[in-house]
Parts: structure tokens; C-alpha cells; sequence
């Protein structure tokens, strides 16, 4: 009976470590992103990608309207320093 209780506790423990350690390493990816605008005058796809890209490699580029109804901005999703 002991040896069935030490055998279970054992695996509980292996199984809590091992859904921990799936758990922070989850966690250490979710990262905070930014947002920087990188042309306010006007957002065309390909020079926006472009400019994205150069201020920030791992940056995500998206055309976003200034005001409703306004011009669009270029803007730069990008992984916070």
C-alpha cells in the first residue's frame, strides 16, 4: 500500500513539473508589443512594409486611419525593448 501511494506521489510531482514548466515557457513568449507610427502624411502597403521592417525587423506593419474618415497612417507594431 505504501509503495502504490509513493509510486502515485510520483507521478504527481513529475506531472505538475512538467505542466509548470509548459506554463512558464508560455508565458516567456507572450511578449508586450508596441505601436509606432512611421508615416503620419500616408500609408502605402509596400513603403510602409518597408519602413517597418527597417526601424524594426520583427515589426508588423498595418495602415491605420488618423481620424474616421481621415488620411491613414502607417503604423508599426513591434516587440517592446
Amino acid at each position: 500500500m505504501i509503495k502504490s501511494f509513493q509510486l502515485s506521489f510520483t507521478v504527481l510531482i513529475v506531472f505538475t513539473v512538467l505542466i509548470l514548466g509548459v506554463v512558464g515557457n508560455v508565458e516567456q513568449k507572450s511578449q508586450d508589443w508596441c505601436w509606432s507610427i512611421v508615416n503620419k502624411d500616408r500609408c502605402l502597403q509596400k513603403e510602409c512594409e518597408s519602413l517597418c521592417s527597417k526601424k524594426h525587423p520583427k515589426g508588423k506593419f498595418m495602415c491605420i486611419p488618423s481620424t474616421p474618415g481621415g488620411p491613414f497612417q502607417c503604423h508599426c507594431r513591434h516587440p517592446c525593448r
